[in-house]
């Protein structure tokens, strides 16, 4: 298990733990093994652990464990008391919410922030609306700037992108390595309001970030899982052949033909990042570095309308067979997804030219 999530925690990440209804629990000596057989990076690149649900005699346990175990650890946990508080801290799909946790959760009494066992929890402050730049469709971005053409590319995109290629070319684990959190969001923010923002006055790997979170919180993805999945298994780009380099040409082209604005987006960023691979010897970060960081970024499933109210949850395995297939399934997706985005940079002049 822990093989195939190696290359998926070289980034940051958040997990999300679901503790009632629980059938089984694990001992405590299981749970210390499996503390302690976490390398490193799993522990360094986790942003925060939101533990749902969780009584509050094992919460004692847990911060009790947690100051002699890890102090440092600790630190990134966040004891959450319902479902609508994790709504105000992370955003996350509704059919990765289990459907017995939404039926224990409606059991459950109203209870605010400060109800809840020991400090407020830190609420996610809510971006200004309306947002000129992140999480708005290309078309609205466009229409802001007042532009037409179909090889659009937001203004504030290409200042993010032109200061990587002047300072970020040569940075080892470019795109790896995390900024600021208050940094991070505060440069956001003032593209948000329209500000003008000088990235020479902030670290490189600021706008390295804001790159990867721009193309996450696009509202549509920029490559679609169902496109990713349609194109089967692809050979590695040491030994793609030209036939189907003229496939994945020509099926992208159909794709885009009524978005091509997504097309245009797409064939800029690849085209960048196939000069950041250009420099590997130097940022370590080749062409298939490059895929691991930017897959999850850039595929997704496509949202659905009004997947928000609860008659839209979507009952989750709770079995253990269950779960570990899903997971099984997800691992697929992705790693089938690197292969595509790693062909896209490699043989960028082939596809997009």
């Amino acid at each position: 298990m822990f093989v195939c999530r190696d290359e998926f925690v070289e980034n940051d990440y958040v997990l999300v733990f679901f503790s009632s209804p629980a059938r089984y629990r694990p001992g405590w000596m299981w749970l210390l093994r499996a503390y302690r057989s976490l390398d490193r990076k799993y522990k360094k690149n986790l942003k925060a652990l939101y533990v749902v649900h969780l009584t509050r005699t094992y919460r004692i346990i847990f911060d009790l464990a947690n100051k002699i175990i890890s102090p440092k650890f600790a630190r990134k946990l966040r004891y959450i008391p319902s479902l609508e508080a994790l709504k105000a801290n992370i955003t996350l799909a509704p059919q990765f919410i289990p459907q017995r946790v939404i039926h224990y959760d409606s059991q459950l009494p109203a209870m605010s922030n400060t109800q809840a066992h020991g400090p407020p929890i830190p609420q996610r402050q809510k971006r200004p609306l309306p947002s000129l730049a992140f999480g708005r469709r290309l078309e609205d971005l466009a229409s802001l700037e007042g532009i037409e053409s179909t090889d659009y590319i937001p203004n504030f995109v290409i200042q993010i992108v032109n200061h990587l290629q002047d300072h970020g070319l040569e940075k080892e684990g470019i795109f790896r390595k995390s900024p600021s959190s208050d940094e991070l969001q505060s440069v956001k923010a003032a593209f948000n309001n329209g500000s003008i923002v000088d990235l020479n006055q902030h670290d490189i790997d600021v706008s390295a970030a804001l790159l990867k979170v721009f193309i996450r919180e696009l509202p549509v993805p920029l490559i679609s899982l169902k496109f990713s999945e349609s194109m089967g298994a692809l050979p590695d780009a040491s030994i793609c052949t030209n036939d189907t380099l003229v496939k994945v040409k020509g099926r992208l082209q159909e794709h885009y033909k009524d978005s091509p604005n997504y097309h245009s987006l797409l064939k800029y960023i690849c085209k960048f990042l196939k000069q950041v691979s250009e420099h590997a010897s130097k940022n370590r970060m080749n062409t298939h570095n490059l895929s691991v960081v930017f897959t999850p970024n850039m595929i997704r499933a496509e949202e659905v309308p009004n997947s928000s109210s609860s008659g839209n949850y979507v009952n989750v395995p709770d079995t253990q067979q269950s779960a570990l297939a899903d997971a099984a399934v997800y691992l697929k997706q992705m790693n089938q997804g690197m292969v595509l985005v790693q062909l896209l940079i490699t043989k960028y002049d082939a596809i997009f030219e």
